[in-house]
């Protein structure tokens, strides 16, 4: 079987996670790659390294020797997937092997208050008896009463209560407990309660304390399946549950998004017109029949019948799309057809607005995993191959909704999935699941004790065993037989071992309240964990307030609350939601680029500018006949931006501008260096000293909502105000001054306003120096400037 899969990818140019694994693997043995990476590598960082399989450790090992440095982070108390490969051996060989830093060990708890730090200490330093206490133990930052080193500034509020919290639910009735989903029933009344009351909790970043919201809440269970009865049940006690769930196309927003889809694909689908004219055309089933049916009657014989409902505004506006749509990809089409139908608009009236809405996002994005999808297997992606793909989605019961995440929805989740999140409020479901130590299926089996590192993927091999009874091979002599075996002792082991870190991701995920719901029947899980293996022995006893948890010679102590329910509980209908309003779509207008860019729009209030005569100070500037103009000004430009008359280096600044411009054959530094010394005199006459000079200054604000900036060449505080020259390397001559100065006259009359925001003078004026000409023009604009904002 393995090698048909082998070849069934190999003849169509694909790999999956593990032969990229793999690949890497062999490539890192290659002569050519490790002296690139030798040559490249300085630091290898790990994330996670508790979660790392065999072959991926083998990997790290092989980059470690080829990295200057190298930070392996992780923690072997969260190794929870097993089912992933993952092998908690192998971060233990590698402490054992290069030892740990003590400075290197997390010392302190910065999430939860101190009950919830000192519970799990005391009960995971038992748990992990292999792990020295040092690295199991955390000291909480979080503490009842504030002091200097502690993360809250003030004294938790005595209304917070304790932090631990018991839930036991009493039947209200005789006989025997209740089956499913009386239990989840249970927990959903107790949340409502809860939340009825105000708990208080300290958000995450916050500093002041305020009423629990449901999505304040996260309750954890075991399996998916679970997830989903949990979510149902909080559904009938009037609470939404936030959750990643199946089902994706049979809600109405996707029923609705996928007829347009359909119906763009082909007019001749009546069922995807009689969905569009149900859910976003406001008819019921008896109008739409009734249309149909009368439509049918008027239609001419041997006529297709494509036509229906065309005057209806859905339809006839996807008819109209059909005609655009015809090169876009089916996740361009989907896009397009959310916004020119505004179907969100439609959808969010119907009510659970957020999950809804993350449901239209989860098809958007299905839509893109389709295309990846087809790019990675060399397919033409289309629409129709679109919605074939979705179908087989949904058969295999992949259609995954969106989670829904918001204020009021309680977050309903595997303890897997809570992996790296933190909530106020953790409920731990499925306390009372049994052990799953089994030995069927596929197991890689290792024949070493310990972890050789210098051969991680050797002395391991594949066992595969079929359980020939399926479900009923309880009490037959195979299973008699599978308990007594090493195999069984051993599944069993790995099982309590993972099943305690899986607890452990659990109730470390709580910030200020931990809760274990309970019934008459035991918390088996629980007791596991706390009684080496042992179920049959109580942990939680809902008559004691003491726990068994005893950490820094003190008890921990619990809220216990006592809950009794009937067999059947009461359906309270979810709150009302806020309305959420959308204003009316604008439509296709027009709207000017935020940056405003003069090379391509003119600026009207410029144009009644006034553009003086040209005053000349020194002789023009000839370029040479084998010398490009546009050099020569580039080079004066550049001179006149840092020349200083009088300085001892001008000379030699004049010769290296020339020689980096490649002109000093042709040019000569006195040339340059004579016309820079004339225009800043020519400048000291016409207008004084100046008492600030500011050079390639740099102007940056708004101007009507609109982003204007550009560097300004030279500004001079003069006696006579602010005096604003822009250097141009116009090499037409000084009879085109005027129409020059023209045409930038829209970037000086926005210097003007925007420096008249900032310079504190009441008159600026403005200036086009033509460079080679030696030639000043004045652009003179009429008093007013528009409102600005400056950066």
């Amino acid at each position: 079987a393995l090698d048909e899969y082998d070849l069934y990818k190999k003849r169509r140019g694909l790999i999956d996670y593990t032969d990229m694994e793999v690949h890497i693997n062999r490539l890192l043995d290659d002569p050519r790659v490790q002296e690139v990476l030798k040559a490249e590598l300085d630091l290898l960082m790990v994330d996670e390294f508790q979660d790392t399989s065999p072959i991926q450790l083998e990997i790290f090992l092989k980059l470690s020797r080829f990295a200057r440095y190298s930070v392996w982070v992780g923690d072997p108390k969260q190794s929870i997937y097993g089912f992933r490969g993952a092998d908690p051996r192998l971060m233990e060989a590698i402490i054992r092997q290069t030892g740990i830093d003590p400075k290197d060990i997390q010392t302190y708890s910065w999430r939860s208050r101190e009950e919830i730090v000192y519970a799990t200490n005391a009960l995971f330093t038992k748990a992990f008896s292999k792990l020295p206490p040092e690295q199991v133990a955390l000291q909480p930052k979080r503490r009842a009463k504030a002091g200097p080193d502690t993360a809250n500034r003030s004294d938790e509020p005595p209304e917070m209560g304790r932090a631990l919290i018991h839930w036991h639910f009493e039947f209200d009735g005789e006989g025997r407990l209740p089956g499913k989903p009386w239990m989840e029933n249970a927990v959903a009344q107790a949340v409502r309660t809860l939340l009825h009351r105000g708990k208080l909790i300290l958000p995450k970043g916050e500093k002041n304390y305020r009423p629990a919201r449901p999505g304040d809440v996260a309750i954890l269970c075991r399996s998916n399946n679970e997830c989903q009865e949990m979510a149902e049940a909080l559904h009938r006690a009037g609470l939404r549950a936030a959750i990643a769930r199946a089902g994706l196309l049979n809600t109405a927003e996707a029923k609705l998004v996928l007829a347009c889809l359909k119906y763009i694909l082909n007019p001749y689908d009546s069922l995807s017109v009689a969905e569009i004219l149900l859910l976003a055309g406001g008819m019921n089933t008896e109008d739409i029949i009734e249309h149909r049916l009368d439509f049918l009657e008027k239609l001419p014989e041997g006529r297709p019948d494509h036509d229906w409902a065309s005057e209806q505004p859905y339809v006839d506006r996807l008819n109209e799309l059909r005609r655009q749509v015809v090169e876009l990809s089916g996740a361009e089409i989907l896009n397009l057809v959310l916004e020119e139908l505004d179907l969100r608009r439609v959808i969010v009236r119907w009510g659970n607005v957020s999950q809804r809405l993350a449901n239209v996002e989860m098809l958007y994005k299905l839509a893109l995993q389709y295309e990846e999808a087809c790019n990675r297997l060399h397919a033409a992606a289309s629409l129709g191959g679109f919605l074939l793909w979705l179908n087989d989605l949904e058969a295999g019961g992949a259609d995954w909704q969106g989670s829904g995440e918001e204020p009021s929805a309680v977050n309903v989740l595997t303890y897997h999935k809570s992996k790296g999140l933190e909530y106020p409020i953790v409920i731990c479901h499925s306390l009372e699941n049994n052990l799953r130590g089994e030995v069927w299926g596929i197991r890689i089996v290792p024949e070493r004790e310990e972890v050789d590192l210098g051969d991680v993927l050797g002395g391991r091999w594949l066992r595969y065993w079929v359980n020939p009874y399926a479900d009923q091979v309880q009490n037959t002599p195979l299973e008699e037989r599978l308990q007594e075996s090493a195999a069984q002792r051993e599944a069993t082991r790995e099982a309590l071992e993972e099943e305690a870190r899986l607890l452990y991701v659990g109730l470390t995920r709580a910030r200020d309240y931990l809760v274990f719901p309970t019934r008459r029947r035991p918390a088996k899980w629980l007791n596991r964990v706390w009684h080496e293996g042992q179920e049959e022995y109580p942990t939680l006893d809902p008559d004691i307030p003491e726990s068994q948890w005893e950490w820094e010679g003190k008890f921990i102590d619990l809220d216990i609350e006592r809950f009794v329910f009937p067999r059947d509980f009461p359906r309270h209908e979810l709150p009302a939601e806020t309305i959420l309003y959308l204003d009316d779509r604008l439509g296709r207008r027009s709207f000017a680029p935020y940056r405003i860019d003069l090379r391509r729009e003119k600026w009207p209030d410029a144009a009644s500018c006034e553009i003086d005569p040209v005053q000349t100070y020194h002789r023009p500037l000839e370029a040479p006949a084998d010398t490009e103009p546009y050099e020569l000004a580039k080079a004066l430009k550049a001179l006149l931006a840092a020349d200083r008359p009088g300085s001892t280096h001008r000379e030699a600044m004049a010769t290296d501008l020339l020689t980096n411009y490649d002109l000093i054959e042709s040019v000569k530094p006195p040339e340059l260096l004579s016309l820079s010394a004339a225009f800043f005199r020519h400048l000291e006459k016409e207008f004084g000293p100046a008492g600030r000079m500011y050079r390639k200054y740099p102007l940056r604000y708004e101007l009507d909502g609109r982003l204007f900036e550009t560097v300004v060449d030279l500004i001079l505080e003069t006696e006579q105000g602010w005096i604003v020259v822009q250097h141009s390397g116009h090499s037409g001559g000084l009879s085109q001054a005027g129409r020059k100065a023209k045409e930038l006259a829209d970037w000086f009359y926005l210097v003007k306003n925007g420096l008249a925001a900032t310079l504190p003078a009441d008159r600026i004026r403005t200036f086009l120096h033509l460079a080679l000409g030696a030639g000043l023009v004045e652009v003179r604009f009429s008093s007013g400037a528009p409102q600005m904002s400056l950066f």
